[in-house]
């Protein structure tokens, strides 16, 4: 097959067998993807990105079955609908396919740049790419083009992104600042049998409209098969990059670079509790102080300081999130004077071309209680944006509240199939048969609500504990019915805020 166009198009059922399918040029296997292959009525459509191969005859085979046909288009078409009716209205899912990990958050050129993990496929995990949306706003998103594809190193896990200020790598042409990707190379695609997991570096220097993998990849070699999820910033006080990058079990590492090149093994440390998908921050909390903070995909962190590119702590480990739905936070780099975080959000739609979304961005901020050090995360300031835009109208989705928990009763929130019990007295939250205790005072404490099509989210405490929750809505009329009771009843507490 001589590929002239932009995507080819996979018939998909949710309920076949997967299936290896291989492209080959000349051949050689050159990309390989598990795809639920149909040759009856499908489910839906994969648009699979095959531009890199645009002129060449590609040969394409599945595993011990007969291809079903296939057809090629230049653009997402109606086999892939976009339908606003079924999307999140808060948060930003794939046109099509499976996402879990934001990747690679950076301010760049003017650009918010979000990657992710994507599987372009199917509506489950698998064929991991590295998807990708830009923003002017932190609001409003724009899917682009695939970013990053599996190679013979591995499929392409999760990563960080920063901008090459100082160019080092001699790769900026005219006033465009480079983009550098840092992801991990995981070896379970055919193309990459027998090879370990590393962590390798792509490249933009048209600010994230193409971007290519360094040659030299990978950058950093195996430490544990399974090492990692690469975190990199710049340290001013020790003039150098540091990367925080998983290992096993509840360690991390960090490694040192002064050329974004070469990296060398600086500390191994422990983050109890907590395992995946590293970050590290640099902030100034309320009093001042600059402060190292270290935390992994669980919602789990660590205050220290930072000490000639090392990390010390200087109190136990805390926990933001109180579950499990928000997993695999990251923050922007590139944003000056704030910082600024995105999660994955668990949220399983059902029967529809798209499954997953990303939370919206959080603020975080550090501020010493007593002896200790507590972050807190709010809504980021964007989301007043929204609430220009959609005036104060009648109670719908999307709906955000403002809201002092009370003291001398519980308050009871019923939404979208779930019943939240907040109590005050006894600083702890009961819902979906669970019931979380609160370390920051809840009783008289701010909460900040959150409710979209798939996910509601509580900013409890003034932000110091994050809780996420799936919703389901019968139809528009019952949310906005739901959502005008609950106007009501936080009403006398608090004025709630529409969007």
């Amino acid at each position: 097959m001589k590929i002239s166009r932009r995507y080819l198009v996979f018939p998909v059922a949710r309920g076949a067998e997967e299936k290896i399918v291989t492209f080959s040029v000349n051949g050689q296997p050159v990309y390989d993807l598990s795809m639920r292959l149909t040759h009856d009525a499908p489910d839906f459509h994969a648009f699979v990105d095959v531009s890199r191969f645009l002129g060449q005859d590609v040969n394409i085979e599945a595993e011990g079955e007969t291809l079903p046909p296939i057809d090629a288009a230049d653009a997402y078409d109606c086999r892939a609908p976009f339908d606003p009716a079924e999307r999140p209205l808060l948060h930003f899912s794939p046109r099509s396919g499976w996402n879990n990990d934001p990747n690679g958050l950076v301010y760049a050129n003017g650009t918010y740049h979000m990657f992710f993990q994507h599987n372009p496929c199917d509506t489950v995990w698998g064929n991991m790419h590295w998807g990708h949306a830009t923003s002017t706003d932190l609001v409003h998103w724009q899917q682009q083009e695939t970013a990053l594809f599996p190679d013979e190193l591995g499929v392409m896990f999760s990563g960080s992104a920063i901008v090459d200020e100082r160019n080092l790598l001699g790769l900026k042409q005219g006033d465009t600042d480079v983009i550098l990707l840092y992801y991990t190379a995981e070896p379970i695609n055919r193309l990459s049998e027998g090879r370990q997991t590393t962590q390798c570096l792509a490249y933009s220097v048209d600010n994230g409209k193409t971007f290519v993998k360094y040659p030299g990849n990978p950058v950093v070699p195996t430490i544990v098969n399974g090492n990692r999820d690469p975190k990199v910033v710049w340290d001013e006080a020790s003039t150098r990059y540091i990367m925080a990058l998983y290992l096993d079990s509840d360690r991390y590492a960090l490694l040192h670079s002064t050329d974004l090149l070469h990296w060398d093994m600086a500390q191994e440390l422990h983050i109890e509790g907590d395992n995946e998908c590293p970050d590290l921050l640099l902030m100034t909390a309320d009093d001042g102080s600059s402060k190292a903070v270290i935390g992994g995909a669980h919602g789990c962190y660590q205050v220290g300081d930072l000490e000639n590119g090392l990390f010390v702590p200087t109190q136990p480990v805390r926990r933001l999130y109180l579950n499990e739905y928000c997993y695999a936070h990251q923050t922007y780099s590139g944003i000056p004077g704030r910082v600024v975080q995105t999660t994955w959000q668990r949220a399983n739609a059902e029967n529809l071309p798209f499954s997953q979304e990303l939370g919206f961005p959080c603020e975080l901020t550090l501020h010493r209680t007593g002896a200790e050090y507590r972050l807190r995360a709010m809504p980021a300031r964007e989301l007043s944006l929204l609430a220009c835009e959609n005036g104060q109208a009648e109670a719908t989705l999307p709906f955000v509240a403002n809201l002092t928990v009370p003291q001398e009763a519980p308050l009871t929130l019923s939404l979208g199939g779930q019943t939240i019990l907040l109590d005050g007295a006894t600083d702890t939250v009961a819902a979906a048969g669970e019931i979380w205790h609160t370390e920051a005072p809840l009783g008289g404490s701010l909460l900040t609500l959150l409710v979209d099509r798939y996910t509601l989210k509580l900013h409890l405490c003034g932000g110091e504990a994050l809780l996420a929750l799936p919703v389901r809505w019968e139809d528009e009329t019952a949310a906005a019915a739901a959502l005008a009771a609950l106007q009501a009843q936080i009403t006398p507490l608090r004025a709630a805020i529409q969007l």
